[in-house]
């Protein structure tokens, strides 16, 4: 039989999948970037710029996950820009210049997710940072998808949402992505609605129980 003391640690787990669950949701929205070559040939460049107009500018972070494509070996990264393609990229605006340049061979998509957090959401201010993403030829001096530059940006104005520009005609797009809840939270969640079912089985089992008298 299933004590109460052994179910401690069940719901204990629910409480921690609800919260997971809900710190998920907190974190704001997340979009997911789709980059189509397949018209183009031969090697090129991912160019990832995470600028404030000014300094000092209100704190703000973005975060690159689930990048999928052909890639390259080749990573440059300058000012606050750390990680990599497998563990996920992140980027500050606290320095004068933030980018992460990354090889990749063309022909073929390339995808990617991004989300923001920071300070600038909630903190008044006049100075903007801008997100870009550019897609380069191997001289890395030529635009492709746009001539003119990149192939769309974010712009981070203080207390106000990400606004989002797309300069590719088609060449690329960027939609929100649905949160997907980790599989860790997931377990515990599950693990956590089982205990409580197993606690309300017990209750309704004690509760159906005749007392005799002594």
């Amino acid at each position: 039989m299933i004590s109460s003391s052994s179910l401690k640690p069940l719901v204990l787990a629910l409480l921690l999948g609800c919260l997971a669950q809900t710190q998920a949701l907190a974190a704001g929205p997340r979009y997911h970037a789709v980059i189509d070559t397949q018209g183009l040939q031969g090697t090129g460049w991912l160019d990832l710029q995470f600028l404030a107009g000014a300094l000092p500018a209100p704190a703000a972070q973005v975060s690159l996950n689930h990048f999928s494509g052909a890639f390259g070996s080749a990573l440059s990264l300058e000012g606050e820009a750390q990680g990599s393609l497998a563990q996920g990229l992140s980027l500050g605006n606290q320095a004068f210049f933030n980018n992460a340049f990354q090889s990749l061979s063309l022909g073929g998509k390339i995808s990617f997710d991004i989300e923001f957090s920071g300070a600038w959401a909630s903190t008044p201010g006049t100075v903007a940072t801008t997100f870009s993403v550019g897609l380069l030829a191997a001289d890395q001096t030529s635009y492709l998808g746009n001539p003119q530059g990149v192939l769309f940006q974010f712009d981070l104005w203080p207390q106000q949402a990400a606004a989002l520009s797309n300069f590719s005609q088609g060449f690329s797009t960027v939609t929100l992505a649905q949160a997907v809840p980790e599989p860790a939270s997931l377990l515990l969640l599950a693990c956590g609605l089982a205990g409580l079912a197993a606690l309300r089985q017990r209750r309704g089992s004690n509760s159906n129980r005749i007392h005799m008298p002594s």
